[in-house]
């Protein structure tokens, strides 16, 4: 299944990390996995799209539920009923979210908001060319990850 709420991968990511993360690395990791979705299996992870804010790429939907809703003590996400977002991931995206897991849980939120904020970004796109909390492109997105992805090869 493709297209889940953007909440529900965060979640995803409180869980590899069994602790809460703060809300900024939250943002950061759910849209990184959405790139790497993106570039690797040409599918959407995430229904909603990211938006350029001044720290980089930032779900709306995340923001507003956890200003609304706040988290459980375990730093998921909460629905309005009180419970938690969760997946259905299949076995390739729980994949992708393991990788990026692997490649930048060791990151502080501030180094991936730096990550994000780079020249040729989507972000970078999106913020200077249309605007403060424009909406990423899945389309810049996902060329800017299989960019990532062939320069990671190149230098293997």
């Amino acid at each position: 299944m493709t297209d889940h709420p953007s909440a529900a991968i965060a979640n995803a990511f409180v869980d590899l990390a069994d602790r809460p993360l703060p809300q900024m690395k939250l943002h950061k990791l759910t849209y990184m996995a959405h790139g790497w979705n993106l570039a690797i299996t040409g599918e959407r992870l995430v229904a909603d799209a990211p938006e350029a804010w001044d720290n980089g790429p930032v779900f709306r939907k995340i923001w507003d539920r956890i200003r609304d809703y706040g988290f459980d003590r375990q730093g998921h996400i909460l629905m309005t009923n009180g419970r938690p977002f969760k997946a259905d991931l299949t076995p390739k995206e729980r994949k992708v979210l393991e990788h990026v897991w692997n490649k930048y849980s060791k990151f502080s939120q501030y180094d991936l908001s730096d990550m994000t904020h780079q020249p040729g970004t989507p972000w970078t796109e999106a913020y200077f060319e249309r605007g403060r909390n424009a909406k990423l492109s899945d389309k810049v997105i996902k060329e800017h990850y299989k960019q990532l992805a062939l320069a990671g090869r190149a230098a293997s």
